[in-house]
């Protein structure tokens, strides 16, 4: 066999290895890779050589100063649906032809040639959730998806991934203002209601007589929601969207992760009640209406502390993908541990997309996603020396020597 075609193996040593998912921060830690696959981690010296399978090239790094973690999780991203540049050119992020658009799924619009694909990967950012946007009432599926590739569905690691829903401002600014419907957060509301009560209807009609009831894709996907099959993500900042979000949960049954939520912390009790979690952010932005005004990086550690689930987002391109790590690193100025902080862009995400046996942590078993870093994962001055997706270097800072 020759070496092109032969399976290989990566071995990443005396690093200092932060393996999230509640595992404890390696000192002079080694990783070993074997073809797509985590296969090894632990300390150095108690490496393994039998963990490399039979015929496989092994190459080892010296890692010694540099800090290994998991690739990270935005939870929340536009990446594909708005490419960066083409000014003027009309964007596949919003379908403002109708509020109600649940059918619609956010994998048939991505471009993976947006050049923010290749940013977030310089990031360190492996996996991303992408959603419609927050125009529409109902905006449709979301999936989510490794950074790397050219074909979105090999690139997908859950299609649908939830269902997208909106609130408030964007939503009344883009149809109530424009002369339809809604114009109001009363008339919003009840065409959510509206439609998962006449999803509930189709259900049972195509119980009674399945032969004539026609396929609905609209329906199918509200009553994939109710089902709990599929997390519906509320965009919803202000504290009374939060709990008509609350409140249509508890009437439905749906799984609720709230988007943005800037005044979740005034709300705690009533999304424990509902099971709610948060997908916090994003930052680095001025207020732009009475939405945004109560966003504090503190309130990620009140969350938290609370019981409630908490993931980072940077609503690319609201904020650049690559600066994920920046907004978790202000988290820790506000005063969460960084343990917590590192969690909200890697395991915490992962959980909460669905996708926490694959990705989000450095585990026997796991896809092969990590970085090698200058320093530790989230100190403003640490760089991503290099970005790894399915046991391949995507991201190369520069070259390292090899050990013998």
């Amino acid at each position: 066999m020759s070496r092109s075609n032969m399976k290989r193996g990566h071995l990443f040593r005396k690093a200092t290895v932060h393996p999230c998912g509640g595992q404890d921060v390696i000192q002079e830690g080694s990783v070993y890779i074997e073809g797509k696959e985590i296969r090894w981690l632990g300390r150095d010296h108690e490496w393994d050589p039998s963990a490399v399978s039979a015929g496989v090239h092994l190459t080892k790094y010296n890692c010694q100063g540099e800090h290994l973690c998991p690739g990270f999780i935005d939870a929340h991203v536009h990446l594909g649906l708005y490419p960066e540049g083409f000014i003027g050119e009309p964007k596949d992020l919003n379908e403002l032809t109708q509020p109600i658009t649940p059918q619609l799924r956010a994998i048939d619009g991505i471009w993976p040639g947006d050049i923010a694909f290749k940013k977030a990967r310089e990031g360190g950012v492996t996996t991303v959730c992408v959603l419609p946007g927050s125009a529409n009432v109902i905006g449709g599926a979301g999936v989510v998806l490794k950074t790397q590739g050219i074909d979105v569905e090999e690139m997908a690691l859950r299609d649908p991934a939830c269902l997208k829903i909106a609130f408030g401002y964007n939503v009344k600014h883009n149809h109530g203002q424009k002369g339809r419907a809604p114009l109001t957060r009363m008339m919003l509301t009840d065409m959510l209601r509206r439609s998962f009560e006449e999803a509930l209807s189709y259900e049972e009609q195509r119980l009674i007589d399945p032969e004539k009831t026609k396929l609905d894709r609209s329906k199918e996907i509200l009553i994939s929601a109710m089902r709990r099959e599929i997390p519906v993500r509320a965009h919803a900042s202000r504290s009374d969207d939060i709990l008509t979000a609350t409140r249509l949960a508890r009437e439905f049954g749906f799984k609720l992760i709230i988007e943005h939520g800037y005044e979740a912390i005034y709300v705690i009790d009533q999304l424990k009640r509902v099971g709610a979690s948060v997908v916090y952010g994003p930052a680095f932005r001025t207020c732009g209406h009475s939405e945004d005004l109560n966003f504090d990086f503190a309130h990620a550690e009140t969350l938290i502390k609370a019981g409630i689930q908490v993931a980072q987002m940077t609503d690319h391109p609201i904020v650049p993908v690559q600066y994920l790590s920046l907004q978790a690193g202000l988290c820790v100025r506000a005063g969460l541990n960084e343990s917590d902080a590192l969690h909200l862009i890697t395991s915490s995400p992962a959980d909460l997309l669905g996708v926490g046996d694959q990705v989000g942590s450095l585990r026997s078993g796991f896809d092969a996603d990590l970085l090698r870093l200058s320093g530790p994962p989230l100190e403003v001055k640490t760089r991503v020396i290099e970005t790894w997706i399915n046991g391949e270097p995507v991201i190369k800072e520069q070259a390292h020597p090899a050990l013998s």
